[in-house]
């Protein structure tokens, strides 16, 4: 259809014409049948000068019309395309040279159309004098013909490694040959067959756990040697491949002895037949090497990405298991693997910063440093860890990755083999191809960045784009979308198999824009979706890429999709398209229906100050006396003993001084910026307690999760939960005169502690007796998510309620100025942290973590093993966490000394709610469980004397 608006001659005297509403230009119909009819049909499209216009502007001259006509009889349509755009920001002699000019060869893009990128060169280009734009045309063709075969060069690695997961029956037979050495180590030291008691308390000597640790460290460096294989496979084939991995494979080979081998790959009944290690597969393709056979090299290296997986996790048990022991391991060296391999990757040892495993030395950096002229190979040692990170590298690089995202922790490094880009670097345009790079700096342009004259280069103008643009308030303020909408995000489209993803802000829709080469992110767009006139959405596949973007507008009746535009705003599949406008009809009206009934009377209403908006009333009205509200909780008592813990769990490396002095220089410092105007006080901002929260803060979820199970047996769970529980901006919020409380409760309204059952004992029945008649669970529980207001609910005067400011969640406008004031803000720190921290706590009890378990056994107290029980009552059933009930169905009165029940309104067991909802419990589920089975405990947490020794120890 593009091509027939090139004004065709499909038969004498019949020309074909533009359709009534196509997009683009003449110059994107010329291209188009250019494909088809090649030069020899070039007659077809009229007289030559004709076309020649069409494509390149009235400037075009003879040579250039010389060099567009090679293009086409070499079938170079990239470049010509991209001539024909960029004719409005080039001139003839320049388009000549970029018709003719030696560069590397571009994977098409079909369906981006010239007169769009014509658009975005305008856009980004204009500033630049005539030739400067040519050499950033000209590097912006090679910087996207390198990551093409980056791209390339990715896809060639992959396809090494199975399609076929098979990690967790891979890590299954893994353990069960761990745990049969393990056995097998006991009995050597009884002399007998051990016990289940023996086994139990049997505990590795110093050497033993030396040993156990070599055979962890030889499994490392295997599938060091597996992964960098399959990586030189992908680059260079099989025969170059094998013989660039000839030093690694041999040194790796010869740290297992044959007998090892043979007993790691005896097959054992029920489980996997892949070896137990890696280093079986690379002795076999060590003795391959000089006359490799493709299939049987493919074969040992398909499971060379789960093997490095596998043992990255085992490296980590082991260290937090041995950790107290490993001081003789930690001080080998490495001497005979760096002689043979070197150093693999990128990672410099003289920058190497980890601290050493199981012994008190400087890290490798400093012992270079402080030997100058030393080999690193003879300074490093195996507690450097330096081979964990390469392991990590090299399994990064397999997934397409240059290396691992590598963090410094206290114990071993965390980290990530498939890092993500940062926020900032996820709004670099896509090289992916020329129309997606132009696509996302003219996104950039749009939201303000302003192209510099000093780039010289393609990655030099985005990053001076970027770095002009900054991280605004328009890329992070929240969309408008209606609740009906929100529901439907993450849904299947009703008939398709896409899923609809709903733009939340400006930065979501750069990166759409970036890969979909279109204009969805410009201002237009994004003012609409600020202001609730339109939802944009993108329709994802099964593999996770945007094959759609959609405008929908409201309308009285409903809403309707204003625009359907596939990647380069070509037209979307006409199936798809059908399906989604039946979709949006069928929306319901974000207009609510007006009841019928007598006419209100008319009032006028109360006039409004100009020029005062309702964020800045709310801030205004709030500001001075919760900053200060907050300023008296932060330096309480309670909360200095919180940030000492906290900092034993997160400790940055400057010495910090103790809390109580941080907390009286909070309270000094507050006392003397009452009543101060907005943004954040320079004197609170250096406080190091602002440093910790928001360092632990900006923590991800993941990172937070390894703290907690690394500093679990320091920091004691029960002192964690306790300091978690310290929430100075709750308190600030309670604190506050009644008429700028979040919540009020109506005349006649009850209200009741979150999580709470509505349940009053009948006269003369004491609380928590026996059998309750309402055990199967009729009576509706409101969960301590139902005491928190809804995000659109408004508080008194129409303002968002300030309980808003206690969640985990994006702030409405009228409270982001007040969360980022003053006290306020490293408040709604520490009480994000404090939920973080307990979610990850959660999330380490439902996977049955042996160091959460010792803890809940040996050292919890009331408070923690509650909410803790109470949450694991209400989950699903799993296999990692087998429970057992520990009081029968129905009864809420619970088994052990002290006597507690699970109703009384002053016992721990209400109390414990509002935590257990943290820890991620579902109450509703709770009760329900609680009246069909009983309350359910772990069985790893229960020991000698079953759960009446635990409750008496957690009571006392």
């Amino acid at each position: 259809m593009t091509a027939a608006g090139a004004g065709i001659a499909l038969t004498p005297g019949f020309v074909s014409a533009r359709l009534h509403g196509a997009r683009g230009d003449r110059r994107d119909a010329v291209l188009a049948a250019l494909r088809l009819l090649g030069l020899d049909g070039l007659d077809r499209l009229g007289d030559r000068a004709g076309v020649l216009v069409a494509l390149f502007g009235t400037e075009a001259t003879r040579p250039l019309a010389a060099a567009a006509s090679r293009a086409i009889t070499e079938g170079r349509w990239t470049a010509l395309q991209l001539a024909s755009a960029a004719s409005g920001v080039l001139g003839p002699e320049q388009l000549v040279h970029l018709l003719t000019v030696d560069v590397p060869a571009l994977d098409p893009t079909p369906k981006a159309a010239a007169s769009t990128m014509a658009a975005h060169l305008e856009q980004v280009l204009a500033p630049y004098p005539r030739k400067r734009r040519l050499d950033l045309l000209l590097d912006l063709w090679r910087q996207v013909s390198a990551h093409q075969e980056q791209l390339r060069r990715t896809r060639r690695r992959r396809a090494t490694q199975s399609k076929q997961n098979r990690l967790e029956e891979l890590t299954t037979r893994y353990r069960a040959y761990d745990d049969a050495q393990l056995i097998e180590q006991i009995r050597r030291d009884l002399g007998h067959d051990p016990s289940i008691a023996e086994a139990a308390r049997w505990y590795p000597h110093a050497w033993q756990a030396t040993m156990f640790m070599r055979r962890t460290m030889a499994d490392a460096l295997a599938a060091t040697a597996l992964a960098r294989t399959a990586v030189n496979v992908g680059d260079h084939g099989v025969v170059q491949g094998m013989n660039r991995s000839t030093a690694v494979l041999t040194a790796a080979a010869r740290a297992m002895r044959s007998e090892e081998a043979r007993d790691a790959a005896r097959r054992v009944p029920g489980l996997a037949g892949l070896p137990a290690r890696p280093g079986c597969f690379v002795r076999d393709l060590a003795a391959q090497l000089g006359n490799p056979s493709e299939p049987y090299v493919r074969q040992r290296l398909a499971r060379a990405a789960e093997y490095a997986e596998l043992v990255l996790d085992v490296v980590t048990d082991r260290i937090l298991e041995y950790r107290d022991q490993l001081g003789e391991w930690s001080v080998a060296n490495l001497r005979d693997w760096r002689d043979s391999v070197g150093y693999l990757g990128h990672r410099d040892p003289a920058h190497w910063a980890q601290p050493p495993v199981a012994v008190d030395r400087p890290p490798l950096m400093e012992r270079l440093e402080s030997s100058p002229g030393a080999a690193p190979a003879e300074e490093e040692t195996a507690g450097d860890l330096l081979w964990y990170a390469e392991l990590a590298d090299t399994l990064a690089q397999l997934k397409g990755h240059d290396q691992a995202d590598v963090e410094y922790g206290p114990r071993y490094p965390y980290v990530d083999c498939a890092p993500a880009p940062d926020d900032e670097r996820q709004l670099v345009p896509s090289l992916r191809s020329i129309p997606s790079a132009l696509a996302g700096a003219a996104q950039l342009v749009s939201f303000g960045g302003r192209p510099s004259r000093q780039a010289r280069t393609w990655p030099d103008l985005t990053d001076r784009l970027l770095a002009g643009l900054g991280v605004t308030e328009r890329l992070t303020t929240a969309f408008r979308i209606p609740e009906p909408l929100l529901t439907l995000d993450g849904a299947l489209l009703p008939g398709a198999q896409v899923r609809l993803e709903f733009g939340r802000n400006a930065r979501m829709l750069a990166q759409w824009a970036t890969y979909m080469g279109n204009c969805i992110a410009s201002l237009p767009y994004v003012e609409a979706a600020e202001e609730g006139r339109s939802a944009l959405v993108a329709l994802r596949d099964e593999s996770g890429r945007i094959v759609a973007n959609i405008e929908l507008e409201p309308h009285a009746r409903g809403w309707r999709a204003g625009e359907i535009r596939a990647r380069f705003n070509a037209d979307p599949d006409p199936d798809l398209r059908r399906q989604v406008l039946a979709w949006a009809a069928a929306l319901p009206s974000p207009v609510p229906d007006e009841p019928i009934g007598p006419p209100a009377r008319e009032h006028l209403p109360e006039p409004r100050p100009g020029g005062r908006r309702r964020a800045d009333r709310t801030f205004q009205e709030v500001s001075g006396a919760l900053a200060r509200l907050a300023a008296d909780a932060l330096a309480a008592q309670d909360t200095s003993d919180a940030l000492h813990t906290l900092r034993s769990l997160y400790a940055p490396r400057p010495a910090a001084p103790p809390a109580t002095a941080i907390a009286t220089t909070v309270a000094t410092t507050m006392a003397t910026a009452a009543g101060a105007q907005a943004g954040p006080g320079p004197a609170l901002d250096a406080l190091p307690h602002v440093e910790l929260v928001t360092a632990l803060r900006r923590l991800s979820a993941d990172r937070v999760e390894r703290l907690c199970r690394d500093e679990l047996p320091s920091v004691g769970l029960a002192a964690l939960w306790r300091a978690t529980g310290v929430r100075p901006l709750e308190q600030a919020l309670a604190a506050l005169p009644a008429a700028r409380r979040p919540h009020t409760a109506e005349p006649g309204e009850r209200p009741h502690a979150p999580g709470q059952r509505p349940h009053a004992p009948e006269p003369g029945e004491p609380a928590g007796s026996g059998e309750r008649p309402d055990a199967a669970g009729s009576e509706e529980r409101p969960d301590a998510a139902g005491s928190e207001e809804r995000p659109d609910s408004a508080g008194p005067g129409g303002r968002p309620r300030l309980a808003l400011l206690l969640l985990d969640t994006p702030l409405p406008g009228s409270l982001r100025r007040l969360a980022r004031y003053d006290a306020v803000a490293p408040a709604r720190s520490m009480e994000l942290v404090a939920r973080r921290i307990r979610a990850a706590v959660g999330r380490l009890a439902r996977a049955g973590d042996p160091v959460l378990a010792q803890q809940v056994a040996r050292h919890a107290d009331t408070a923690v093993l509650c909410s803790l029980v109470v949450a694991v009552t209400s989950w699903p059933s799993d296999p990692r966490l087998p429970t057992v009930p520990v009081s029968e169905p129905g009864r809420t009165s619970m088994p052990g000394f002290p006597r507690s029940d699970l109703d009384d309104p002053s016992g721990p067991w209400q109390r414990a709610l509002p935590g257990a909802v943290e820890l991620g419990a579902d109450l509703d589920t709770f009760w329900a469980r609680v009246a069909g089975e009983g309350l359910h405990v772990p069985v790893a947490w229960l020991g000698h004397g079953g759960w009446n020794a635990l409750w008496q120890r957690a009571a006392r």
